[in-house]
């Protein structure tokens, strides 16, 4: 048998209790691991990540490890795993829970970027559509949004069409100056979905359908062959990964991709699966190793 020792104590921490800090999809591999190299301290299928750290690259994650034997006095040599890192592979497990395609055919998609980000909003919109309130100034009035002047309140209606729009929840069909809004096939099963975790689940998988949404999800899950480099969610990135140049300086191009980034928050609370938000140190490729860091 051998010791499973952890490169430090969040990792520690992380992987005795796997299922407060991981989605189920990692931790039904994660459990396999785990238990293979206890018991033969070594997997097959193992890439070599340097002459001395072996990657595993599973369905979602990337694990990071190193057998080793430390000499020992009157009890002999003593056999070990260092764990080094598990980076999961987040666009894969939304990809593998929502069923998401990133085979794409929209060309114009990053020239229209939605500034309306409550989830809650977005599906009491999808239902009053279905009710039969297309009108812009009713629809922003029934969202609650409130203005002094009529066009104010119905520009906020017209926002959250756009992001109906852009998400492929309604239709808009021209008829003279005005367009007929209809509900699309996703935005019917919504609308009439039993229960509001059924709503969100469906919106969920409609958000990651949408391309901008979904690049910077991929530009944020680590990759394996880099074991300290990881992308983290800031405006600069969204910015970087969605807005055309010209756009990026313009007045709407914060409020836009704190949208995008408020919904990748929303989602990855309300699906369980982390998404890395912001910097919080850099593991080290040879971390200092303490007894006290092994997984009972």
């Amino acid at each position: 048998m051998f010791e499973l020792i952890c490169a430090d104590a969040e990792l520690k921490k992380k992987l005795r209790n796997p299922e407060e800090f991981y989605p189920p999809e990692v931790c039904q591999e994660l459990d396999f691991i785990l238990s293979s190299l206890r018991k033969h301290g070594q997997l097959a299928r193992t890439d070599f990540y340097d002459i001395n750290t072996h990657r595993i690259s599973a369905n979602t994650f990337y694990f990071f490890y190193r057998p080793q034997v430390v000499k020992g006095g009157l009890e002999g040599n003593r056999k070990e795993v260092l764990i080094i890192d598990l980076k999961m592979k987040t666009a894969d497990v939304f990809k593998q829970r929502f069923q998401i395609s990133d085979d794409w055919d929209d060309q114009d998609v990053l020239y229209s970027l939605p500034q309306y980000d409550k989830p809650s909003k977005i599906i009491k919109a999808v239902e009053l559509i279905h009710q039969g309130m297309t009108d812009s100034y009713q629809l922003g009035d029934s969202l609650g949004h409130c203005g002094k002047k009529e066009k104010y309140v119905a520009r906020h209606g017209d926002y959250a069409k756009q992001t109906l729009d852009q998400l492929k929840l309604i239709t808009r069909i021209r008829e003279g100056k005005s367009f007929k809004v209809e509900l699309t096939q996703r935005g019917r099963c919504i609308a009439t979905a039993p229960n509001e975790s059924l709503k969100n689940r469906l919106l969920i998988q409609a958000m990651l359908s949408y391309l901008p949404l979904w690049k910077i999800i991929v530009a944020v899950t680590p990759l394996g062959d880099n074991i300290n480099a990881e992308k983290v969610l800031t405006d600069e990135l969204v910015k970087e990964l969605v807005f055309p140049e010209v756009l990026r300086s313009s007045n709407t191009s914060d409020r836009r991709s704190q949208t995008l980034k408020n919904w990748i928050k929303w989602i990855s609370k309300e699906s369980g699966i982390p998404v890395r938000l912001y910097d919080d140190g850099i593991q080290l490729p040879i971390p200092l190793i303490y007894a006290e860091n092994t997984i009972e």
